[in-house]
């Protein structure tokens, strides 16, 4: 009996494949940047600055062979999806951080995952100089205050509605970044 029903789903994939046909749609604003930063560094980076800002800062960085800012405004940029996570209320929306992890990791110039990896190494781990260094900015900055459309808009709720701003109701964002910054990065 399983051997039928394994070989009837197999038959079923296989003749959906040949007739299948896949519609990739998005929303506007989905994963979108609003302001190109440049290479920045992280105490730099205002409250305003959404992740896709960050993203580009990365890539800037890394365009000019500056690796360890790099990842330093890859590291806030998912320190801010994170927030995000916590205030979007569409869970279908919250994998737009992985996808916007990969894109800008996919954006690098030729070897620049290496030397990405190379700087993340050199930036360490908990505890370390730079991670106590990185912690000490981003708690003396300001919590983030960009606007989370980019991730809103990335989940269904974009496309079926629901009302609203899309956004968790009773929402503490004072209490949600100090318990990014503590459960997430570790900044003690």
């Amino acid at each position: 009996m399983r051997i039928a029903m394994a070989v009837g789903l197999a038959l079923m994939l296989g003749a959906g494949a040949g007739a299948a046909q896949v519609t990739n749609r998005e929303a506007a604003g989905n994963l979108a940047a609003r302001v190109d930063p440049g290479c920045i560094a992280v105490a730099k980076a205002g409250p305003e600055l959404s992740p896709p800002d960050l993203g580009l800062g990365v890539r800037a960085c890394a365009k000019a062979g500056r690796w360890d800012e790099a990842v330093e405004l890859y590291i806030l940029m998912q320190l801010r999806a994170v927030y995000d996570i916590q205030r979007v209320a569409d869970i279908s929306a919250h994998q737009a951080e992985d996808v916007l992890s990969m894109q800008v990791t996919e954006s690098l110039p030729r070897g620049g995952q290496a030397k990405m990896q190379a700087a993340m190494e050199r930036f360490g781990g908990t505890g370390g100089a730079r991670h106590r260094a990185f912690c000490k900015t981003v708690k003396a900055a300001r919590r983030p205050a960009h606007d989370p459309a980019w991730m809103v808009r990335h989940g269904m709720g974009a496309f079926v509605g629901g009302g609203g701003d899309g956004l968790v109701k009773g929402f503490r964002p004072d209490a949600a970044w100090k318990r990014v910054l503590r459960d997430y990065m570790k900044c003690g």
